[in-house]
């Protein structure tokens, strides 16, 4: 089944498992994973906000809270995105273009740039988590994992991928088929954000945000040859911190 491909590719959720074809047959199951990892992460959230939680330090029992959504979520999903994160940071931090780029980019050491990226990040992730629980706003923390994998699938249906056989040119060469599907799955998200009682203008604004982010990420893969995994990565977790952040 597409689906525990999916679970098993993202996370650690499913048992691990071979997959032939690579992750394109299940791509379009991305964002359903990151609505499990939002279930299962708010849960462990929640419990412990039942164990700690008391009228003098609800505070604290919000900031640990939040922390341990966080951690969760990066240990469920083996911190997938995050080094793509710090690459790519690294790579434009550089100011390098062309293969210097590349050879930046696909290096493993974490440079300052990558640290800076990884801080920035989850801090934002963090104090935005730590808002929407203070508030009980439980949903946004159960959608946003889902929404940050979607916006890599919207990236790599804009954009081609640099080399054909690598991970990212597998993704991208799957989602560039139904572009159509793209649109229809942002109106989804849009609609059953008002149903549930989202602004007008807090999702508009939440739009724009991405269709800027969108457009960055998109433009610096076109001016550096195409897209890789690692701009998939970074897609996913500015993407999460960009719904967190609008939606406050």
């Amino acid at each position: 089944m597409h689906f525990l491909d999916a679970l098993a590719f993202l996370s650690r959720l499913g048992p691990a498992r071979v997959l032939p074809q690579g992750p394109g047959p299940c791509l379009w199951w991305f964002p359903a994973v990151g609505l499990v990892l939002g279930v299962v992460c708010s849960i462990a959230a929640w419990l412990l906000l039942l164990l700690i939680q008391t009228a003098e330090d609800a505070i604290l029992a919000s900031l640990l809270a939040a922390w341990l959504w966080l951690v969760f979520l990066l240990w469920l999903s083996r911190a997938l995105h995050w080094d793509g994160l710090a690459d790519l940071a690294d790579a434009c931090g550089s100011g390098a273009r062309g293969e210097r780029f590349w050879q930046i980019l696909h290096d493993s050491r974490l440079g300052a740039f990558g640290a800076l990226a990884v801080i920035t990040v989850f801090s934002g992730q963090w104090l935005c988590a730590v808002w929407h629980l203070a508030h009980g706003q439980w949903l946004v923390l159960v959608l946003a994992p889902a929404w940050g994998r979607a916006c890599a699938l919207w990236l790599a249906a804009k954009v081609p991928a640099r080399e054909a056989n690598s991970l990212g040119g597998m993704v991208a060469r799957a989602a560039s088929g139904p572009a159509r599907l793209h649109t229809w799955l942002a109106i989804g998200a849009g609609c059953t954000l008002l149903v549930l009682g989202c602004p007008v203008w807090q999702l508009l604004t939440l739009l724009l945000g991405h269709t800027c982010l969108q457009h960055h990420l998109s433009r610096l893969a076109r001016d550096q040859g195409g897209i890789s995994g690692d701009f998939l990565g970074a897609a996913v977790e500015t993407g999460q911190l960009w719904f967190l952040l609008a939606l406050l």
